[in-house]
């Protein structure tokens, strides 16, 4: 088990992408949102999702340094924005800032994002938007992977969901989760490890439970909450590669063979409340529902209930402190993955020594 402080691994992902043939501010940009993710105890989209993924998308030519994001229409409250080429927490980090921007002067602000590279964790940017006392809302398409409810085929993607919403007192309220029982990036968690699949995440073409990891190829994911879940995936495909003709559930993402319709679709909405009851009163309000959360009768042995976000607030905290881990498996992963693309073989060792 490595354990890296925030510098060490800020200057890891750094080092790795910026040696692949990124800037420094995209590899920055990259290191911050894995970095968060990481901070928060969402291990499975942080260095073992971002440094692995990036590099193999730029090996593929999908990622290339210097790319920009284009405007393919705008409004005063949306846009349409092509990211084909650029780093994904790149285009991620500036669709967010450009709906926030939009939103200062509208009110509300909508980017809808395709041809993107792989983000990382949404609640990364949701979390931008409340820094800037806005709400945020992000969401993105992924490649088939689950059944929709009823079904045993891959349909659907995991299509992850975020929120964030800023507090008076309190960090801000932050949800992030995928659509599936669990993540893609926690199945292949659970793969590195050798240990048996939940139950209840895969199933077969026959409908039979999947528990077995060596026998999980063929087999798909399942919706969060039956056909609610199913639902909500079916929304989010909608409202993202739907919404700019690209894609939709049942059809490939980031390895779709039409250039045009490659890549990942989102969509990050930013909400200021000044439109509507003023920001003070609705960080006030959102102080309220803390409280209102944290008062009701707790379980046995809890000590009371938390709001969405809270327990990843607690451990950046305290990893701030004390550090954060990286599990072997996950280290030996990372490390597969610079020597596949063929950088130096001292660079994960030296990037992450103590300065």
């Amino acid at each position: 088990m490595q354990t890296l402080t925030e510098a060490q691994m800020t200057r890891l992902v750094e080092s790795v992408l910026r040696a692949a043939g990124l800037s420094q501010a995209e590899a920055a940009a990259c290191a911050a949102a894995s970095v968060f993710a990481d901070l928060r105890g969402a291990a499975t989209h942080g260095l073992v999702y971002i440094v692995p993924r990036t590099l193999e998308s730029i090996a593929a030519g999908k990622t290339v340094s210097g790319a920009r994001p284009t405007l393919r229409k705008e409004t005063g409250a949306a846009a349409l924005m092509k990211a084909a080429g650029v780093p994904g927490p790149v285009a991620g980090r500036e669709a967010m800032l450009l709906a926030v921007r939009k939103a200062k002067e509208q009110g509300i602000g909508a980017v809808n994002m395709f041809n993107g590279n792989p983000i990382g964790l949404l609640g990364y940017y949701a979390n931008l938007a409340a820094s800037e006392k806005m709400i945020g809302i992000v969401m993105a398409n992924t490649a088939p992977a689950a059944a929709p409810h009823g079904a045993t085929s891959a349909v659907l993607g995991t299509n992850p969901f975020a929120y964030a919403a800023p507090s008076r007192d309190s960090h801000p309220v932050l949800f992030d989760a995928a659509t599936t029982v669990a993540s893609a990036g926690k199945l292949m968690q659970v793969r590195r490890q050798g240990v048996p699949v939940p139950a209840g995440w895969l199933t077969d073409a026959a409908g039979n439970p999947v528990t077995d990891a060596a026998h999980a190829k063929g087999a798909v994911m399942l919706p969060c909450g039956g056909h609610k879940g199913s639902a909500l995936a079916i929304l989010i495909h909608l409202l993202t590669g739907g919404l700019s003709g690209t894609s939709v559930g049942g059809e490939e993402t980031h390895d779709n063979p039409d250039p045009a319709r490659r890549g990942q679709g989102a969509l990050f909405l930013a909400i200021d409340p000044e439109l509507f009851g003023g920001s003070a009163v609705f960080e006030t309000m959102v102080e309220r529902q803390i409280g209102f959360i944290h008062a009701a009768r707790p379980l046995p042995g809890k000590d009371h209930a938390l709001y969405p976000g809270e327990r990843g607030w607690a451990e950046l905290d305290a990893r701030r402190q004390r550090g954060i881990p990286v599990p072997d498996e996950d280290w030996k992963l990372v490390v597969e993955a610079v020597a596949a693309a063929k950088l130096p073989a001292d660079l994960v060792a030296s990037a992450s020594a103590p300065a």
